[in-house]
């Protein structure tokens, strides 16, 4: 009764379709997902994600802000997963194998956001526990992952690791930084104000750390990187299967 709903005269039962291609895109998201596991064993993506929940624990530790070590453990964490997740020359040539198989590119750009935001959700639970944080400052940091991993997987799929490692550098050294710190000179310059562009628009860390006090804007701006950065990988595993065929 649950996969079949009707009987017209003449004709056999036909699928629900409501219910069965819902259920259908979640396996195939899943089955993307089931990457990590592996990944996390038998490369260097454990190792690397231990060594950076190491360090900013040990910054924690030393007076470091627990929200901030939080927000950086997200977004930091998301980069990095994001890199060992789709970054490879060989993640994208196996595109055209994968989507040979019942499934589409959305589906697969979904499977490798939540294979990203899984490894980072739990490294910035490690991180804010380990630095004596609250619930607020780790939900904060979640966030704040998934957004990033959205911006990152878009960023990995089209330009590589190289991608990743500009996007970690920027994100560790001025994702902290709000826009107003930027401009606040009396001739900011082009280069500045396209920076506090950047920090304006894009995942930066300085608009999280309202999401520990439940500022709903935050959070619906980063469901939005989210979303966005999501299609825009559906659209470049698309493009990627497309050049390896």
């Amino acid at each position: 009764m649950i996969w079949f709903v009707g009987r017209r005269f003449g004709t056999d039962r036909r699928p629900f379709l409501f219910y069965s291609v819902p259920v259908h895109f979640l396996r195939c998201v899943l089955a993307e997902w089931a990457l990590v596991r592996p990944r996390l064993l038998r490369t260097r993506f454990g190792a690397w994600l231990t060594l950076l929940g190491a360090a900013l624990i040990w910054l924690g530790l030393r007076g470091a802000d627990p929200l901030g070590v939080a927000l950086d453990a997200g977004a930091l964490g998301a980069v990095l997963s994001a890199a060992f997740v789709a970054g490879s020359a060989a993640d994208r040539a196996a595109f055209a194998i994968t989507l040979t198989h019942p499934t589409t590119p959305l589906a697969v750009a979904c499977g490798r956001w939540l294979a990203t935001v899984l490894p980072t959700a739990a490294l910035t639970g490690a991180c804010t526990i380990a630095v004596g944080g609250h619930v607020p400052a780790a939900v904060a940091g979640i966030v704040a992952g998934s957004a990033v991993a959205g911006c990152a997987l878009a960023a990995v799929l089209l330009a590589g690791t190289g991608a990743a490692l500009v996007l970690f550098i920027c994100m560790a050294l001025a994702g902290a930084v709000p826009p107003e710190a930027i401009v606040g000179v009396a001739e900011p310059g082009a280069a500045r104000l396209a920076v506090a562009s950047i920090l304006e628009l894009g995942p930066a860390l300085w608009r999280y750390r309202e999401v520990a006090t439940g500022d709903i804007g935050a959070l619906m701006h980063a469901g939005a990187w989210a979303g966005l950065g999501t299609v825009l990988a559906s659209g470049l595993v698309r493009r990627a299967a497309r050049l390896a065929s």
